[in-house]
């Protein structure tokens, strides 16, 4: 009778050597952090604004207001934003005379500052975008 362990015209292999187990990586606390495009301290920053504007200052504006904020809060690092009017027209889904006069209304409110006009020959305009109502 044959083994249990073998089929008719095989044979038992030789048992495998135990393996030696693969070095352990380093601990966490002893790797290098990556780094991020924003440093942490940024971009809390970043979420103070946003939830300001949230909090504080959406429900007081139009849905275009906030369209356009929100597309100039998206392009904005530390607080400034550089975006033509056409191009935010067109991720807002308004006309460009529309989002000319939107921001504005913006400025009026303190929401936003106009720091460069751009145009032909002159690049792109520069925003610095706050999250809080300054002016009435």
């Amino acid at each position: 009778m044959a083994a249990l362990n073998t089929l008719n015209g095989a044979s038992v292999m030789p048992p495998m050597e135990a393996r030696t187990p693969a070095p352990e990586a380093p601990a966490a606390a002893a790797r290098k952090p990556r780094r991020q495009g924003n440093t942490p301290k940024r971009s809390a920053d970043r979420f103070k604004v946003l939830n300001e504007f949230v909090d504080r200052t959406m429900q007081q504006l139009t849905p275009r207001q906030t369209a356009v904020w929100l597309a100039l809060f998206r392009d904005s690092r530390n607080g400034t934003a550089t975006a033509a009017q056409s191009y935010i027209a067109t991720r807002c889904g308004l006309k460009r005379p529309t989002v000319s006069t939107t921001i504005g209304e913006l400025e009026a409110l303190g929401l936003v500052v106009t720091i460069h006009h751009g145009g032909v020959n002159r690049g792109l305009s520069r925003y610095r975008v706050s999250g809080i109502v300054t002016a009435g």
